[in-house]
This record gives structure tokens, C-alpha cells and sequence, in this order.
């Protein structure tokens, strides 16, 4: 338990706000995503660049989520909580400093190497920050979803602010995305010591490079069987003759199901055994992409969103959960990594390349329809996870 005896203030006072430092550092870094999915194509557009353009930059960031996490983690494996600190504080102050550059360059090469260097520091540090928090989970200080929570109330936030503000100040884009970065920098300043690793009996475990695999295998698919929802279901919605507004409301309650989910069923979840849990949530999202393949009628819609926080929200705090207990201490940063840079990487990655071909050449319905197919191509290899719940468990 951590103290503060030179302050004189208690340890659970202490405890509170270190907490409250990893809460608004998941605000921050989900509201800066929040505002970079919708707004970034439309600045990069505003000052001029042709789609082909503004496609390469935007591929530039999601490369970058797939090469940061395992380098970053595979550096800062066996490294102590300090050296982690110092290294989130360092790349989200670079980050800021990056992204107010994109105002002061116009050759797309220079444009280019700024964006990739922004996401190669920008993806790196939430899997470390999930390493963290999943330690603290464990040592039953506060459940793992009631700290990410604060990620996805951020993005809610941080959308609808930016829809609103960008409507006449989209040259302020840069700015608030650099504050955003500071305010990381900031919370990462005091984030809490995880709590000591209990001694290894019978020596270091080996990493479960199997069971792991299986795990980075099943989340690639999960993520890319989303390639249909995440790249294309404003554009579905607007063509079935939904308003702007109604599509945003689709995609608000999607994150509010996740919000639920995280606040009130996290530490349920991480009590459950993980290969159930997966298996649970690949079902669910087959069943919402078949859904929103077979119709767009509203009350069909809204129910189908609602099966976000099976999809993202259950699988991921499962995931996170489970390669906290299952791999050493020492390799938890390169391990959260690859699981980060298979999914939210190259398997959404994928996921959206491939549902835009499908898109163009056979439409949303046989889109959404592979991508319930890849959900389901998904369960042998969820099945193979490990059944116990890990080390620290039972």
C-alpha cells in the first residue's frame, strides 16, 4: 500500500489519487482518439490534400499502432515502474510537441514522418498504462473496467465537443489534440507504483508463448470481424436514410453499453473463466453483424449496439485481465503489447481495408455478413485459452 509520510497524508487518500491520475489519463488519451477518428481526415482535407493523400497519412496511424506496442514493450520489459512512468510522460510530451508541427508543415514527406512518429509515441503507451491499471485490479484496489471507464466517457465527451467546436474552428485541431497530450503527460507525472509481484514458485515462469498466441490470434479476428461497423456504418446508416444526427446517436449508444458494462459487470468479468468469456463475446458479435447485415430498422439497430460491450468492452477487459495473470511479471509490457498491435493494429486494420473492398464490389449486407463469419472463425482459437483463470486466481 502506498504511502505519503513526508505529506502527512493518509494511504488511502493517496491511494484516490493516483487512482484519479490513471482515470484522467484514459479521459485524455480517449478523448484525443475521440477527436482524431472524425476530425483528422476532415484537417488534413481542409488544408488542401487529396484523398490519396489524406488516405496515406491516416494508414500512417494505423501502422503505427502495429509496429509501437511490441518494440515499445519488448524495450521496457524487466524495467521498473519508474522507468515506465518516465517513459509515457516522455512520449506523450513529444506527441504534443508533434502534433502542434502539423501546422508549420506543408511537403507531405515532412507531413508523413510527423503522423507516423505521433502514432508510433501515441500507441505505445496505452497497453503499458493497461498493464498498470490490470495490476492494480489484481491487488483488489479498484476493478480494472471502473478506471477504463474514464476512456470512454472521455471519447463521448470529446466527440461531441469537437463536432461542435471544429464546425467553425477546425484550424484549432492541432492545439486541443497538443493539450490532450499534455494532459497525459500531466496524470502520468504521479501514476501509482504497481503493486509488488508475488515470488514465482518454482522459479520464473516461461512465457506462455502458446496460450498467449491462441489469445493474439482471437483477438485479431474480433477486431477485424469490426472492419464493417468501424469503417462503414455511418455510411450504411446514411444510405438506409438516417439523419446525421440519428447516426450519431447509433454510435453514442454503442460506447454508453460499453460505459455500463465497464462500471457495473468489470470485476464479475474478471472473476469469470476467460476462455468462456471469449467464446461469450464472439458469439454475441456473429449475432450483431448478422443482424445489422439482415436489417436497419432502428429498434433492430439499437439493440444490435448494444452488443458493444460484449464485442469490445467484456472481450477486452478479458483479455487484458488474463495476459496480466498468465504472463511473468517481467514480460507484462511486450505481452500487452502484442495483444494491442494484433487487434486494435493490424487486425482493425485489415478488418477495414477488407470490408471496403467488400463494400465497393458486394455491398454493406455480405460485408457484415463476413464479418460475423470472422467472429465465428474466432472460437477454435478462443477455445484453445488456457480455461484457469491464471496464477493469482482460485
Amino acid at each position: 500500500m502506498m504511502t505519503c509520510v513526508a505529506q502527512g497524508l493518509p494511504s488511502v487518500l493517496v491511494e484516490s489519487i493516483s487512482l484519479h491520475r490513471i482515470r484522467a489519463f484514459y479521459a485524455a488519451y480517449f478523448a484525443a482518439m475521440g477527436l482524431l477518428l472524425p476530425f483528422f481526415p476532415v484537417f488534413l482535407d481542409a488544408r488542401g490534400l487529396a484523398a490519396g493523400q489524406v488516405g496515406l497519412l491516416v494508414g500512417l496511424l494505423a501502422a503505427a499502432k502495429v509496429v509501437a506496442p511490441p518494440v515499445i514493450g519488448a524495450l521496457l520489459d524487466g524495467r521498473g515502474a519508474q522507468d515506465v512512468r518516465r517513459f509515457i510522460v516522455f512520449s506523450s510530451l513529444m506527441a504534443g510537441m508533434l502534433v502542434w508541427l502539423l501546422q508549420q508543415m506543408d511537403a507531405l514527406w515532412s507531413l508523413a514522418a510527423i503522423v507516423f512518429l505521433f502514432g508510433f509515441l501515441w500507441a505505445a503507451v496505452l497497453p503499458l498504462t493497461d498493464g498498470l491499471s490490470v495490476s492494480i485490479s489484481e491487488a483488489a484496489l479498484v476493478d480494472y473496467g471502473r478506471l477504463r471507464v474514464w476512456g470512454s466517457l472521455g471519447f463521448i465527451a470529446a466527440s461531441l465537443a469537437g463536432g461542435i467546436w471544429f464546425s467553425t474552428r477546425l484550424d484549432d485541431f492541432p492545439l486541443w489534440l497538443a493539450m490532450l497530450m499534455l494532459a497525459m503527460a500531466w496524470a502520468a507525472r504521479r501514476f501509482p507504483a504497481p503493486p509488488p509481484a508475488a515470488p514465482e514458485r518454482g522459479g520464473i515462469r516461461p512465457m506462455p508463448w502458446a496460450m498467449l498466441g491462441w489469445l493474439l490470434l482471437a483477438g485479431f479476428l474480433m477486431q477485424a470481424s469490426h472492419g464493417a461497423y468501424y469503417g462503414f456504418f455511418s455510411l450504411y446508416l446514411a444510405d438506409a436514410g438516417y439523419a446525421q444526427w440519428q447516426v450519431g446517436g447509433f454510435w453514442v449508444l454503442g460506447v454508453l453499453a460499453e460505459v455500463v458494462l465497464m462500471w457495473c459487470w468489470s470485476g464479475f468479468l474478471q472473476r469469470q473463466v476467460p476462455r468462456n468469456v471469449f467464446v461469450s463475446c464472439l458469439l454475441l458479435a456473429a449475432v450483431r453483424w448478422a443482424g445489422m447485415a439482415l436489417g436497419t430498422h432502428w429498434l433492430l439497430l439499437g439493440l444490435l449496439q448494444c452488443l458493444h460491450a460484449a464485442s469490445f468492452a467484456a472481450f477486452h477487459i478479458a483479455a487484458v485481465t488474463w495476459i496480466g495473470r498468465m504472463v511473468p511479471p517481467g514480460r507484462q509490457s511486450s505481452a500487452q503489447g502484442w495483444y494491442s498491435a494484433m487487434g486494435f493494429g493490424l487486425g482493425g486494420t485489415l478488418g477495414i481495408m477488407g470490408a471496403g473492398w467488400i463494400v465497393e464490389s458486394m455491398g454493406y449486407m455480405v460485408a457484415f455478413l463476413v464479418c460475423a463469419a470472422l467472429a465465428l472463425l474466432a472460437l477454435p482459437a478462443a477455445w484453445r485459452v488456457s480455461r484457469r483463470s491464471g496464477p493469482r486466481s482460485d
